[in-house]
C-alpha cells in the first residue's frame, strides 16, 4: 500500500469538533499537504474529545493563555498554554480534554496543525540507519517548548495569509517532521551518524530547473522535483538551497513571477488567466505575491510598462 504524503479527512473531522472559533484555515488556500487551522477560544470550554485522526497533531498556542487538562491514564493532567507553548498528540489516540482561559475574560488562540501520517513515516525511514530499528519513543507531549517550532507555525500562518503555494507548505511540514523526530522523539544522534547524503550533479540540477519552467502553472511537489534529481526528498530541498542560496519554493516563486512579468508586458492576456498560468488558482494571492515581488499590482504594471516611453 503507498504511503501517502497527504493529510487525512478524519483530521479535518477532528479540527471541526473542537468547540473553539475558527479565524483561518489552510483550507482556503488549497494547502494538502499539511492542515493548519487557527481558533480562537474563550471563557471555558465544557469536556470535549478530539477524535481520531492517522495525522500527528501539534498545537502551538499563538496569543493569550489558558489552561489546558487532558484525561489520560484515569486522571485529569493540566498545564498551562502561554505564546509559544506547543503539544504533541501521536497518531490514532482520542484526546478528552478541556480548558479554561487565563485570566477568564481574555481570548486566546492556537494554532492546530497536522502533519500527515505518511510524511512522519518516510521521515523516520529517513533516518533510520539499515540494519537498525527506528526508536520507538511517540510524539506524545502536553506541554513543552521549542521556539523554533513556534516560529515555523508562525511563518506558516503568515504565508497563509499571502497565499503561498502548497509547496510552501510541503517544505515546512517536511522541515517540522524531521525536526519533531528527530529533537524530540530521538531519531537522529549525531555520533552514530555515518552515511554519506545524496550529491546533485549540475546536469540534474539543471534538469529541475527545466522541469520547473516547463510546469509554472502546476503544483510542484518536493517529491516530484527530487525524482527528477535522483536523490532522497529529504536531501533534496538542503542541496538546491546550497547550489542556488533559496529554498525551492522561493526559486519557483521567483520563476512565476519573472513569467508573470514578461506576460503582463507582451500579452493583453487577462490577470486571471496569467494568474492561472503562473500556478495560482486564486488571484487574489497571485496579486498579493506580484505586489511582493515587483512593488505594484499586476495592472499597475502593465499599466506603467504600456506607457513607458522605453517599451520594447
Amino acid at each position: 500500500m503507498a504511503i501517502t504524503e497527504t493529510y487525512a479527512e478524519a483530521s479535518t473531522r477532528c479540527a471541526a469538533a473542537k468547540p473553539n472559533r475558527l479565524v483561518r484555515s489552510s483550507r482556503s488556500a488549497g494547502w494538502t499537504a499539511l492542515l493548519l487551522d487557527e481558533h480562537e477560544g474563550r471563557g471555558r470550554s465544557e469536556v470535549f474529545e478530539t477524535g481520531v485522526t492517522p495525522d500527528v497533531t501539534l498545537v502551538v498556542a499563538t496569543r493569550g493563555a489558558h489552561r489546558v487538562e487532558v484525561f489520560k491514564h484515569g486522571r485529569w493532567n493540566g498545564a498551562v498554554y502561554r505564546p509559544g507553548a506547543a503539544g504533541l498528540t501521536p497518531p490514532h489516540e482520542a484526546t478528552r480534554l478541556r480548558w479554561n482561559g487565563v485570566p477568564d475574560p481574555e481570548p486566546f488562540r492556537t494554532a492546530n496543525l497536522y502533519l500527515p501520517a505518511g510524511l512522519i513515516e518516510a521521515t523516520a525511514d529517513e533516518y533510520r540507519r539499515i540494519g537498525s530499528a527506528s526508536p520507538a519513543r511517540p510524539l506524545s507531549v502536553l506541554v513543552f517548548r521549542d521556539p523554533v517550532i513556534a516560529a515555523c507555525v508562525t511563518g506558516l500562518l503568515g504565508a497563509l495569509d499571502v497565499g503561498a503555494p502548497d509547496l510552501y507548505a510541503e517544505q515546512a511540514g517536511r522541515w517540522l517532521a524531521a525536526h519533531l523526530l528527530s529533537q524530540h522523539a530521538g531519531h537522529w544522534r549525531e555520533a552514530e551518524e555515518t552515511r554519506r547524503p545524496g550529491i546533485i550533479t549540475d546536469r540534474r540540477m539543471a534538469r529541475v530547473l527545466d522541469l520547473m519552467s516547463a510546469h509554472l502553472g502546476e503544483p510542484l511537489t518536493l517529491g516530484r522535483l527530487a525524482r527528477e534529481a535522483g536523490i532522497s526528498v529529504h536531501h533534496f530541498g538542503r542541496r538546491f538551497r546550497e547550489q542556488f542560496g533559496r529554498t525551492p519554493s522561493t526559486y519557483l516563486t521567483r520563476m512565476r513571477m519573472d513569467a508573470a512579468q514578461r506576460l503582463l508586458r507582451t500579452t493583453d492576456l487577462p490577470v486571471a488567466e496569467i494568474a492561472h498560468a503562473c500556478g495560482y488558482t486564486r488571484p487574489a494571492a497571485f496579486t498579493a505575491a506580484f505586489l511582493r515581488h515587483a512593488g505594484a499590482t499586476p495592472t499597475a504594471y502593465r499599466l506603467a510598462r504600456a506607457s513607458s516611453p522605453t517599451r520594447g
